[in-house]
């Protein structure tokens, strides 16, 4: 049993780490509380069919990740981090395979995630690229929107995370977690 629990945790804990170069390591506690993630209304987005604009540019879209209402950030979270999965397609089914956008936060308990372009390296103000899409690895952009016609299932994860430490030597600790099924397209 403890050779069990020991490879569920080490399955955990790789599942949580970062393969870019913006911090150092990464501390995820198993205990951690689950975040709530809902869409902000008004919008079209409705977590069964992603709207057919919000597709990649070669698809006749211009997509943006989904407007997002969190509620139950711990009180020691300083960032946001947004990350976009198609589930049906492997390479890009976690850690952010369409991209991880990171956002700044002042503690507060609740949060709005207003909606970042995709297929553009240059973000609003109050966003960053946390990890780059692997859709395109010739197109690293931090958000590439639904680019395939094969009815795959999208999902989003947010993550709200303490980082300190300077900026070559950062320590992240994920306090809470929480998933919203962003829909097919």
């Amino acid at each position: 049993m403890k050779k069990l629990f020991l490879c569920f945790l080490s399955l955990v804990l790789s599942s949580c780490s970062h393969s870019g170069d913006r911090y150092d390591s990464v501390f995820y506690d198993p205990e951690t509380s689950l975040l709530e993630v809902e869409f902000m209304p008004p919008t079209e987005w409705n977590g069964k069919i992603i709207p057919a604009h919000q597709g990649c540019q070669m698809l006749g879209g211009k997509g943006s990740t989904p407007p997002l209402y969190i509620s139950k950030i711990p009180p020691e979270t300083n960032l946001l981090i947004l990350e976009i999965d198609n589930l049906d397609v492997l390479p890009l089914s976690r850690d952010g395979g369409h991209g991880s956008i990171g956002f700044y936060h002042n503690g507060e308990p609740t949060a709005v995630l207003l909606p970042v372009p995709g297929e553009t390296y240059t973000l609003p103000t109050f966003a960053f690229k946390e990890k780059s899409s692997k859709y395109n690895r010739a197109k690293p952009y931090p958000y590439m929107p639904p680019c395939q016609e094969h009815n795959n299932m999208f999902s989003a994860t947010v993550k709200a995370v303490k980082r300190t430490g300077s900026f070559d030597k950062q320590k992240t600790d994920i306090l809470a977690v929480g998933k919203i099924q962003l829909g097919k397209y």
